[in-house]
């Protein structure tokens, strides 16, 4: 049986889609993870990580009638026909659009060859997420075989007629706005989820304080939980 591959996507920049491709990274252990973008992010999960920078901006791609396009992915779409495990693909900020219509050019012969392909759309209320939300949806759903839509409440809930409306039948999850002791979004950039669960207790206490260093550990231990079960459905999914 070949793999499953989780495209994990939106085009508006700042919605933490990262923080879902990492909580999927973190229920599947050791699961490859394929990172599209300007510059590496994941860097704390190391070789699990397959990094291919984008360069190719709309201007150029629409210039070329997207041969721009076509040339940039070349080496990613390699990479996923070179998969034999279950992959989380993080498509970068304002590349989703472009790179998920390369992807259906190719997607027909990949399940030809017995592949399945699945999408995480993370959406929040900023007018972009929303807009881009219904057109990744409608675009991948000939050929995604599963799709998933993360709400993440990051300044607010989505009226849930929006969100239903916008989801197109995709299974939806939500994920709270988290507020975290001062000091833990250090943590939490510097070594992702992954850190989180090695900690170093005493260390904490020395650098913060007792009562501090207790608040910015369950803060972090909860803010991995909720983000994994929200990602749950979709890592279910990619495991089979």
């Amino acid at each position: 049986m070949m793999p499953r591959i989780l495209f994990v996507t939106q085009e508006k920049g700042g919605v933490g889609k990262t923080v879902f491709a990492r909580a999927l990274a973190e229920a599947i252990v050791g699961a490859p993870v394929i990172e599209i973008d300007a510059s590496p992010r994941m860097i704390e999960l190391g070789d699990r990580v397959t990094f291919f920078k984008m360069r190719a901006d709309r201007e150029a791609i629409e210039k070329t009638g997207g041969k721009a396009s076509r040339a940039e992915f070349d080496g990613v779409l390699a990479a996923l026909e070179a998969a034999t495990a279950p992959t989380i693909v993080d498509v970068g900020a304002n590349t989703s659009l472009t790179f998920l219509r390369v992807v259906a050019d190719i997607a027909p012969v990949l399940s030809g060859d017995g592949f399945e392909f699945g999408v995480c759309v993370v959406v929040t209320t900023e007018h972009g997420a929303i807009a881009a939300t219904p057109t990744i949806l409608s675009l991948t759903k000939p050929w995604a075989k599963a799709q998933f839509l993360i709400e993440n409440r990051l300044h607010e809930a989505i009226d849930p007629e929006t969100l239903k409306k916008i989801g197109h039948g995709a299974r939806i999850t939500s994920f709270d706005h988290q507020s975290l002791e001062e000091g833990a979004d250090e943590y939490l950039q510097a070594g992702g989820l992954s850190s989180i669960t090695r900690l170093d207790e005493a260390e904490l206490r020395k650098v913060h304080g007792i009562g501090p260093a207790l608040r910015i550990q369950k803060d972090l231990q909860r803010f991995r939980k909720e983000a994994m079960e929200a990602a749950r459905p979709a890592a279910e999914w990619l495991i089979g």
